[in-house]
């Protein structure tokens, strides 16, 4: 039965609550989730288990304002690909690096190969073609086999004299991304766009052309008791705001309304998709929000 939002949430929304009292986390379980960040850079989600933590001022997560929470991953499966990639590279490099135009693409042997222009005193075009793996501490290492400068080997020459990539390659602190030696060491957690994405990176490999974070175990583990359709964003328990609307003892599911593909889900603009489906109260007094994919909502806009 369709029905309006904040009809539906009537018996399950509060209020007023105590913003001094210790608020649990809100448990999160995705699957199949194409989630844009921006309009140029979103992740996907194969599947994801861990919780939404309020961040700032706020005293609970608050869907419509992605700075207002972080995502503490658990155990998952993430991939990126390479026009994201490429967006959230240049977004962190250009105006706080020497480096200009970085272009990501995987070669036949499974590397990252980044082609650009780095300054130093003169411009200086680079191809590098690099391994990921991961560090103990969890980021990720993009680690140069082979470096080229005007087309020609600069390995050699920067052993001749004593140099490696960090004597040329300069980024500000902060921006997610060091370098090392002849290393870049990746941390996703600052270099994404909000919310903040946190977890243990245990592997990462290239794979159909995606850079595929694991963190923790990379098992699956699903929610009890578990969500009901095939691709979905799941939250439950603590407290969570949207729209006008503050849920106690969380039980939200956003379906997928067309299970063939990816759910397609927009951080920023959610309300539009959420808006164009329907509602449903469960017997536990939840509720599930049957959603259509943002790309959809997009054409039909045209």
């Amino acid at each position: 039965m369709r029905t309006a939002l904040s009809a539906v949430l009537a018996l399950t929304v509060i209020a007023s609550f105590d913003i001094h009292a210790d608020k649990p986390p809100v448990e999160v379980d995705m699957r199949n989730v194409d989630l844009h960040l921006t309009s140029d850079i979103s992740v996907h989600i194969r599947h994801l288990r861990g919780r939404f933590i309020a961040e700032g001022a706020r005293q609970i997560p608050v869907l419509d304002d992605p700075r207002s929470y972080s995502v503490t991953v658990d155990t998952g499966e993430v991939a990126v690909d390479l026009a994201s990639l490429n967006a959230i590279m240049n977004r962190t490099l250009e105006g706080h690096s020497n480096v200009r135009n970085l272009q990501v693409s995987i070669d036949d042997e499974g590397r990252l190969r980044q082609k650009g222009t780095v300054k130093k005193g003169v411009s200086v075009p680079f191809d590098v073609k690099a391994r990921a793996s991961v560090t103990p501490d969890g980021r990720i290492r993009i680690h140069s086999e082979s470096v080229k400068g005007f087309g020609v080997p600069v390995n050699p020459l920067l052993k001749a004299f004593g140099l490696e990539m960090d004597n040329l390659l300069k980024v500000d602190p902060g921006r997610g991304i060091a370098v090392e030696h002849n290393d870049l060491l990746l941390d996703p957690g600052k270099l994404l766009p909000p919310p903040a994405m946190h977890g243990t990176i245990t592997a990462v490999r290239i794979e159909h052309n995606e850079l595929v974070q694991i963190f923790g175990s990379g098992a699956p583990r699903p929610l009890t008791p578990p969500a009901t359709s095939k691709n979905y964003i799941y939250w439950r328990g603590g407290q969570l705001t949207f729209g006008k609307l503050t849920m106690t003892d969380t039980d939200l599911e956003l379906v997928d309304e067309d299970p063939g593909d990816p759910f397609d889900f927009s951080v920023d603009r959610w309300s539009e998709q959420l808006s164009a489906g329907y509602s449903k109260v469960t017997a536990q007094r939840g509720l599930k929000a049957h959603m259509i994919d943002f790309n959809d909502v997009k054409k039909k806009q045209r």
